[in-house]
């Protein structure tokens, strides 16, 4: 197993919320199975396995042989049928690829997963929070934009993100011809995660 995975450094708590938002996005259709690409530290699929009482299958695929994934693949060619999963998730791999094969690795997911595609993807862009406390206990989060953003990717390993050489409404373009976009929203911690849920579009 590949131990940078298992540090609390990193897996911190702005990370599992990301992890929390993969797993209630993925049950929320009642998945007979469940594929997850770029498998990390294994959290989401543990979990999404427990709370289904091991009602949902999981398989998880990586390039990285070294996290001991179900299959060793890439994205970019899965070895999968149409239709083969019901759900596939995919949080925070695409950015380590050329944006110009954006619309082909989309195009792998609309093939694999029947019900949804949870993607998440880096927002480079810095962001101002205000949190409230609302009665009957529920709170809210605003997140607003911070102009004051640097334009170079936070992590050597990224080749592009939201805001840093490509914008949300470059995204937005190659998701929705693929796919209708359910939700769209930030992890409410670190603000540099981008959730999208997908529901693919019927292809003439």
């Amino acid at each position: 197993m590949d131990n940078t995975y298992l540090t609390l450094q990193y897996n911190s708590k702005a990370r599992w919320l990301s992890f929390w938002y993969q797993i209630s996005e993925s049950l929320e259709v009642s998945p007979r199975n469940v594929l997850v690409i770029g498998k990390g530290s294994g959290i989401a699929e543990n979990v999404i396995t427990q709370l289904s009482n091991h009602k949902t299958g999981v398989l998880t695929l990586d390039i990285n042989y070294a996290v001991n994934s179900d299959v060793v693949g890439n994205i970019a060619n899965l070895p999968f049928r149409k239709d083969s999963f019901d759900v596939a998730v995919c949080c925070q791999v695409l950015e380590h690829m050329p944006f110009e094969q954006f619309p082909l690795l989309m195009s792998e997911l609309h093939k694999v997963a029947a019900k949804r595609v949870v993607l998440s993807l880096p927002h480079g862009r810095k962001h101002l929070k205000v949190s409230c406390s609302l009665p009957f206990g529920e709170e809210k989060t605003l997140i607003l934009k911070n102009p004051f953003t640097k334009h170079s990717c936070s992590s050597k390993q990224h080749q592009w993100e939201i805001g840093r050489g490509i914008s949300l409404k470059q995204v937005r373009f190659h998701l929705s011809r693929l796919f209708v976009i359910e939700k769209e929203y930030l992890n409410e911690i670190s603000c540099d995660h981008r959730f999208f849920i997908l529901k693919r579009r019927k292809l003439i």
